[in-house]
């Protein structure tokens, strides 16, 4: 209809109305744009906050569960401690192989740290939550971000490192009979048969083998950093979460 009335005045020479119609026509479009662009840019916010909203549910996620693996971790520490001593104590009692035995099929596993961090990697890889961010956020999620690539790598080796080599290849350490182990991983019941590694010969044997007593200090030593790990990302994720709830 514009564009029919736009014509008509055009062929009549009529341009003070060619310049009203014109212009009616370039403020529409202009109109136009500017309501696309304050929806999109509404848009980017609602994804920018609710990335923030999913970031705040991760955090807490994670603080749980280093609070549990830091729990499990120490317990883990305290069972190789006590092996270490009693077989570095050289004495045939019960006590002392039930510990170094405790000791052994702990030191079979690892402790590792896992975090989440898929609304911390979209929050700091989009070009588009990049662009609503204020200087001050940017930075402080690309911290948060470095910290969790640093710490996460730490914890990595931490958890290979005493598993290179195998504790039931020495030749002081027999299989024994199976037992039921129960356990659970993730809320599911893992409970499974598994067959116990024990000491072949008594404590005041098998402390004179150098390369037993070392490989546990080896999964001593390294599974020790992992607290210390654990609670340097708990410290950064817990500074995080109250940074969001002082933004709300």
């Amino acid at each position: 209809m514009l564009l029919r009335r736009l014509s008509r005045h055009i062929g009549e020479q009529n341009w003070l109305a060619v310049v009203l119609d014109f212009f009616i026509v370039v403020l529409g479009v202009f109109i136009g744009v500017q309501l696309g662009n304050w929806n999109s840019a509404l848009a980017d916010r609602a994804a920018y906050e609710d990335a923030l909203e999913r970031y705040r549910a991760e955090l807490a996620i994670n603080l749980e569960t280093l609070e549990t693996e830091n729990a499990n971790i120490m317990l883990g520490l305290e069972v190789v401690r006590d092996g270490i001593d009693a077989l570095q104590s050289c004495e045939d009692s019960e006590e002392a192989t039930d510990a170094v035995n405790r000791s052994i099929n702990l030191a079979l596993g690892t402790f590792g740290i896992s975090v989440r961090d898929s609304a911390l990697r979209e929050l700091t890889t989009s070009p588009r939550l990049l662009a609503l961010k204020a200087d001050d956020e940017r930075r402080r999620l690309s911290d948060t971000a470095h910290i969790v690539d640093v710490y996460s790598r730490e914890a990595g080796f931490i958890e290979i490192i005493p598993l290179e080599k195998r504790l039931q290849d020495n030749a002081l350490i027999s299989v024994g009979k199976p037992v039921t182990v129960q356990t659970t991983y993730f809320g599911q019941d893992f409970s499974r048969v598994n067959r116990m590694l024990q000491l072949a010969v008594p404590v005041s044997i098998a402390c004179a083998d150098n390369a037993l007593i070392k490989d546990l200090y080896t999964w001593e030593r390294w599974q020790s950093a992992q607290p210390a790990v654990g609670r340097i990302l708990a410290e950064r994720f817990q500074a995080d979460l109250d940074w969001l709830a002082a933004r709300s």
